[in-house]
């Protein structure tokens, strides 16, 4: 029989911490962790295949929410800014970007639906970085 979904996580309770400042009214964050080089070669040992090594680490993230006059985006960070980011899965999962540089961030606005006005950012980190309960993560603590 199956599993059912009391193990499964949603996006429930995910968080945007920017320094020690929750972002406001976040509605979704993704993050991509990958390879930022890897070399590929053949030699006289591969058989005509090709081996690979794994290179530098990188990873980079996007954040998105809508815009409030309370608590506006760009009072935390702006394109160009390195910042301290957190990005919470529940209250004890989340991701560690000691540094993450801010290289792209939009405001929508749409006259014809008159959607609430919504923001994106883009990140890319810089430095180390830390997925959910990797050892040597710095500790973390939610902001209320």
């Amino acid at each position: 029989m199956g599993a059912d979904s009391q193990t499964a996580l949603t996006g429930r309770d995910g968080q945007f911490v920017v320094e020690s400042s929750l972002v406001a009214r976040t509605t979704k964050w993704e993050v991509n962790p990958k390879l930022a080089t890897k070399s590929e070669w053949g030699d006289s040992d591969s058989a005509g295949y090709t081996n690979r090594a794994a290179g530098r680490k990188d990873a980079t993230f996007t954040a998105e929410g809508k815009y409030d006059t309370d608590s506006e985006q760009w009072d935390l960070f702006a394109e160009g800014d390195t910042v301290l980011a957190v990005l919470w899965m529940n209250a004890t999962l989340y991701w560690y970007f000691a540094r993450a540089l801010c290289d792209d961030f939009k405001i929508s606005v749409d006259r014809d639906s008159q959607e609430v006005i919504g923001w994106t950012s883009g990140w890319g980190s810089d430095g180390k970085y830390y997925h959910p309960g990797q050892s040597g993560a710095p500790a973390a603590t939610l902001p209320t």
